[in-house]
């Protein structure tokens, strides 16, 4: 996870004063604290932590997009079971299918999960 101290070392100097400031408010401890700030300083403020956390979580976001699929047949074959208990598996939410456009495909994460999952009953 994205601290916000690793968003104010990537960003301009100007903005590391201005963000600074504020989180080192809300990391003091100190509690009841009343703060005033202008509306525009609150929205830059916002718009900054925004802007940096979309930069460091896109390319992880795209790269899990990215994961590995498998096909309702392999996944048929791997567990050596029918169409009916996947789908109750599916209904139960045991296992969660993909579905792009009519192709039905399932996680290779959640496959493994359930790999573990049935070797160690």
């Amino acid at each position: 996870m994205t601290s916000i101290r690793h968003l104010v070392a990537s960003s301009s100097p100007a903005e590391q004063k201005f963000m600074t400031n504020i989180i080192e408010m809300l990391e003091s401890g100190i509690t009841g604290l009343t703060l005033s700030l202008k509306i525009e300083d609150l929205r830059e403020f916002a718009h900054l932590l925004i802007e940096k956390s979309k930069e460091q979580l896109l390319p992880v976001m795209v790269s899990a997009s990215h994961e590995d699929l498998l096909t309702k047949k392999e996944v048929l074959e791997k567990f050596n079971v029918c169409h009916t208990t996947l789908w109750n598996w599916e209904r139960k939410g045991y296992l969660i299918p993909v579905k792009i456009g009519r192709k039905v495909s399932y996680r290779q994460a959640d496959i493994e999960r359930i790999i573990v999952e049935r070797g160690t009953r």
